[in-house]
């Protein structure tokens, strides 16, 4: 066998590459003097890219998060970033800068995460995760009036039904990692830990008066005249009068009301306490005795009139009434303990190194700065 040093080879073969760029005709290179210059020359480019590694955090290539097996980049945390955005109908330059460096980091964490995880959920494969990720997404889009809405959809949030596809797999695999590893482990909240985080939470089980009735609503446009006015309100009182003559409340509604969110129903709203309506909606509501029907009164939406049905009085729940719904939540609580421990244990496994820099601190407040105001909340519509 033929052994050409190192050195030798590396010249040999850069003397033979140049002259065949000069158009020479040339026989080939021994095999061993091939190898030894492809193997010296695949060196020297690791070499020279781990010295052009991308040092700036906002480049593209820039890699944000690595450990064994891992390594997301500046893009794919900047891709994941904007779908999250586009599912709020948020855009970059609508959102502060320290909410959005937050949002990178919860975010980016949540991309490891996901990549330990299901590391760890492939060492014992589920069986049939792509039929049942297939049988999901099909159920998925028969949520969807038509072929072409589920498309759209999909181009809302920035992805494909193959990324879909590729992403539910991924959750039901990390889903029966949870379910293999921590669920097992989990233990039944005791009558002493329900009890003791009942009385803790006093104000969790204070219910309000509610009330429980159905409406017109005959809507207006803001600003409408006053001729428009009159009309809205005849048209109102009409339809309170056929309830008055006795045709069913739950017919006229569907007949007549604007409501959409309840028209369909009778004009019947959802239970509702003090806070939850306009002002005038309340009073009227609150004022009215079960089982009779109001006036016609107006409200920023226009004309209502309403019948109610029932009242429920201010109470304070006993344990017996909330214990279920406290052992479910006790359980949540230990079942979120024991997944950040078993992640925290699998990163610590890979590695895990976040290279992001920390976000800036954000500047002082000082008697300057203008106060951050909320932006001004409309008044609820009964739906």
């Amino acid at each position: 066998m033929h052994f050409f040093p190192a050195g030798w080879a590396w010249q040999a073969g850069f003397r033979w590459l140049r002259r065949l760029a000069k158009g020479e005709r040339l026989p080939l290179p021994h095999p061993s003097m091939v190898t030894q210059f492809a193997t010296l020359l695949s060196v020297l480019m690791a070499v020279v890219l781990a010295g052009c590694a991308v040092k700036d955090p906002t480049h593209p290539r820039f890699v944000v998060a690595e450990g064994r097996g891992i390594k997301i980049t500046r893009a794919q945390v900047d891709a994941e970033v904007d779908r999250a955005l586009t599912n709020f109908n948020l855009s970059r330059d609508k959102v502060p800068p320290p909410q959005l460096a937050s949002l990178e980091t919860n975010i980016l964490n949540q991309m490891i995460n996901r990549q330990v995880a299901l590391a760890e959920a492939r060492k014992s494969p589920m069986t049939n995760a792509v039929t049942q990720a297939k049988e999901q997404l099909e159920r998925m889009k028969k949520n969807f009036p038509t072929p072409e809405a589920f498309q759209e959809q999909l181009a809302k949030a920035k992805t494909t039904e193959a990324e879909m596809l590729k992403e539910i797999e991924q959750k039901m695999e990390v889903d029966h990692l949870m379910r293999t590893r921590v669920e097992p482990s989990l233990s039944s909240p005791s009558d002493e830990e329900v009890k003791k985080f009942y009385g803790e939470n006093p104000k969790l089980w204070q219910r309000n008066e509610t009330v429980r009735a159905q409406h017109v609503l005959v809507k207006m446009e803001a600003g409408a005249d006053a001729a428009t006015k009159a009309e809205k309100k005849k048209a109102a009182e009409a339809a309170l009068s056929r309830v008055n003559k006795g045709e069913p409340f739950e017919k006229v509604a569907q007949e007549v009301s604007d409501d959409p969110g309840s028209k369909a129903r009778g004009g019947e709203l959802p239970p509702f306490s003090k806070g939850q309506m306009t002002p005038k909606f309340e009073e009227v509501a609150f004022s009215t005795a079960p089982g009779k029907v109001s006036k016609v009164f107006e409200t920023p939406f226009g004309f209502h009139f309403l019948k109610v049905k029932a009242k429920d009085a201010a109470k304070t729940l006993k344990l017996e009434e909330v214990k279920n719904e406290i052992s479910a939540h006790l359980r949540r609580l230990k079942q979120g303990e024991a997944t950040r421990l078993l992640l925290e244990d699998l990163r610590k496994e890979a590695n895990v190194k976040i290279l992001l820099p920390p976000p800036a601190a954000p500047a002082p407040v000082t008697a300057a700065t203008p106060p951050v105001q909320a932006p001004p909340v409309p008044p609820s519509e009964p739906a």
